[in-house]
């Protein structure tokens, strides 16, 4: 009995769900990266997000200027391109500019790019592992 009332409840969500998918906007995507809201600029890290830039120009090895501004008109020439091969290469260096984007600010965030050689009196595992050992040896006589 379930099944049957179970069917006849996803008959019309199914129907529902079809009908408003022929009326979906699929270019809706390209239109979302198009502009920057204002409140966004706000919580860029420029630095990262110039260095990202310059780098992917490099690795690309894409033919423009070495600049943030060109790399971004270029950007946009691709996501608002006809041509599906271009928009597939945008969403590629999309990518890995995000990947390379997310990996700086962590590494800014907890400092991997300021750490130096810590002194012998700062090393945890060591001393940690020398309390065990004198702990051990309290316990075994």
């Amino acid at each position: 009995m379930g099944s049957a009332v179970r069917r006849w409840l996803y008959l019309p969500l199914g129907c529902i769900m079809l009908f408003n998918l022929t009326d979906a906007d699929l270019e809706f995507q390209k239109g979302v990266l198009a502009g920057i809201s204002p409140g966004i600029t706000a919580d860029i890290d420029l630095q990262c997000w110039n260095t990202c830039s310059l780098t992917l120009i490099d690795l690309k090895e894409i033919k423009i200027e070495h600049n943030v501004d060109a790399f971004w008109n270029f950007m946009l020439f691709l996501q608002k391109s006809q041509r599906p091969g271009h928009y597939s290469v945008f969403l590629n260096i999309a990518q890995d500019f995000w990947d390379m984007y997310i990996d700086c600010l962590l590494s800014r965030s907890h400092g991997m790019g300021r750490r130096q050689v810590l002194s012998s009196k700062y090393n945890f595992p060591q001393k940690m592992w020398s309390e065990i050992i004198n702990f051990i040896k309290y316990l075994i006589p």
